[in-house]
């Protein structure tokens, strides 16, 4: 595996892994709930925005990087779409609780990179 390769699957399982066990602190109240965070969402409570980080931001990382080492078809597509949803999450998390913590940059950060990272075609192998 390339050292490219390395990085987007290492960022993939971050990603993931950070998303879920975010989500699952989310929805089983481990992080104190702040009324703010919800405050202009449509959501009454965490949980649901939980369940939404922990399988659908988490749920993406890490089907693209069990893609990407199953070497699936078009495996590039979920990897690329995993960063896409991540870079979304917190464009949409920043402004649906108008707040900002450091977090969310280093998160952006790693959606971004994701995308980059992701070759656009399967190097050819010699």
């Amino acid at each position: 595996m390339s050292r490219d390769a390395r990085i987007l699957f290492g960022l993939l399982l971050f990603n993931a892994l950070s998303a879920v066990g975010g989500g699952i602190a989310l929805m089983t109240g481990a992080i104190p709930p702040q009324a703010s965070w919800v405050q202009h969402t449509d959501f009454s409570g965490l949980y649901f925005p939980g369940v939404i980080l922990m399988a659908v931001v988490g749920g993406s990382s890490l089907i693209a990087a069990l893609a990407m080492m199953k070497r699936a078809v078009a495996w590039q597509l979920s990897s690329i779409l995993a960063g896409v949803v991540m870079v979304m999450w917190i464009v949409a998390e920043i402004a649906s609780i108008r707040g900002f913590h450091f977090l969310q940059v280093i998160y952006f950060v790693t959606g971004a990179l994701v995308i980059w990272f992701t070759p656009r075609t399967e190097p050819v192998s010699t």
